[in-house]
């Protein structure tokens, strides 16, 4: 984010802290119950936003050397993705070419993959290496020469796959087109420069959308995070910018006043608010001042009511001392507890609520133009469109 950016931005948020305002939407917007628990719904999500936009897979340093690599199957189908001895990152579907077993499981370092079943070889740029009794396959190398590529964009320090082959087999596409121009400030922060340092999965028993839900709004923080984060952020105050389907939401942290004691030239935007960005359709990255914390939400399981989140913690310089661990340490634990202990919880009376018939519409407010841009978004990405809510809908 350039200074001219930081400095308008955080002059906003110091006026939304004076006057107890925030950014607003338009008007409140009604979303169907049925988004959260409709199945039709979940499978024509799966199909486009999960299978024909870019899906993101993490930050470069999660390859580092030649023949690192990851394997992921939350997209809903397998995916791997690994470095080539050329330094050049790769997707393909992890399928073997000869009967479909996977040849890779989770993640390290490697120099060949090989098949459990009947052990075909690959090398770490998909080509095919070895058969086992090559001569009763005549041919079979000029057929299928290696793993089936997927598209995927490396670029300012991230990491995207779109899971689905492409017509032209392409192994590449530019992201840009897809971030709405927010390319250029993802880059500003240094992505590139920074290390893996600890993911964790957690399984939960409601919608996808109500885990992205919960990162996309700060009027519950007052309610819902009163023990744990009043002492840090700001209730029910936010800006937001949208660059497309994607956003940024920049919430106040409660140390910003401290900002008009200090000359603009010193002022720094990442060190004083959490910046969350919704990375569309389903991931949450926050810039914080000393690290990033990265959600990456999925259905799982093929069910409206269950869903995964990896949640992945980056930082500018690996610990070199036990302090230092301590301290990543204590960052992750402070993220996962009040998201699983408070936030999930919470959305998982929600889920009951969905189900139970009481209404047919929930309600954004003009105070959550997060939550409004998201869902909106998700329906004109899925084919449906929105608008003014109906005579009904206004009357619930």
């Amino acid at each position: 984010m350039d200074r001219a950016t930081q400095i308008t931005l955080l002059k906003r948020l110091l006026t939304f802290v004076e006057t107890k305002t925030t950014a607003m939407a338009d008007a409140p917007w009604r979303n169907e119950v049925a988004s959260y628990h409709c199945p039709d719904r979940l499978a024509a999500e799966q199909a486009q936003l999960f299978r024909q936009r870019p899906v993101f897979m993490g930050l470069s340093c999660d390859w580092v050397k030649p023949g690192a690599f990851r394997t992921d199957d939350y997209a809903g189908v397998p995916v791997l993705v690994t470095r080539g001895r050329d330094g050049t990152l790769r997707a393909f579907l992890n399928v073997c070419r000869h009967r479909g077993a996977k040849v890779a499981q989770g993640c390290g370092t490697a120099s060949v993959f090989t098949c459990p079943y009947h052990a075909w070889t690959y090398d770490v740029q998909g080509g095919l290496r070895g058969i086992p009794d090559e001569a009763s396959f005549p041919g079979i190398r000029a057929e299928r020469g290696g793993l089936t590529p997927l598209p995927l964009a490396e670029k300012h320090g991230m990491v995207w796959v779109i899971p689905t082959v492409a017509e032209d087999r392409a192994a590449t596409f530019d992201i840009d087109p897809w971030l709405g121009g927010l390319g250029h400030e993802l880059e500003s922060y240094g992505i590139g420069k920074y290390h893996f340092y600890d993911r964790r999965v957690v399984r939960e028993e409601m919608n996808w959308k109500i885990l992205v839900d919960t990162f996309f709004e700060s009027y519950h923080i007052q309610f819902l995070h009163k023990d744990s984060l009043t002492s840090i952020l700001h209730s029910n105050m936010a800006d937001f910018e949208a660059f497309g389907p994607n956003f940024r939401l920049t919430f106040p942290r409660t140390k910003l006043e401290r900002l008009r004691q200090q000359p603009e030239a010193s002022w720094d935007a990442v060190w004083n608010t959490a910046m969350v960005y919704s990375l569309f359709a389903n991931t949450v990255f926050v810039m914080q001042g000393d690290h990033i914390e990265i959600f990456r939400i999925f259905p799982a399981d093929g069910r409206v009511d269950r869903a995964v989140m990896e949640t992945a913690l980056y930082v500018p310089v690996m610990p070199s001392t036990a302090e230092d661990k301590r301290h990543w340490d204590a960052n992750m634990d402070l993220v996962m507890k009040v998201v699983t202990t408070e936030d999930f919880p919470a959305g998982r009376t929600m889920q009951i609520g969905f189900d139970s018939g009481a209404q047919s519409h929930i309600v954004y407010g003009r105070n959550e133009p997060g939550l409004i841009h998201f869902h909106q978004s998700i329906q004109t990405a899925i084919g449906m469109g929105f608008g003014a809510p109906t005579k009904a809908q206004a009357a619930e």
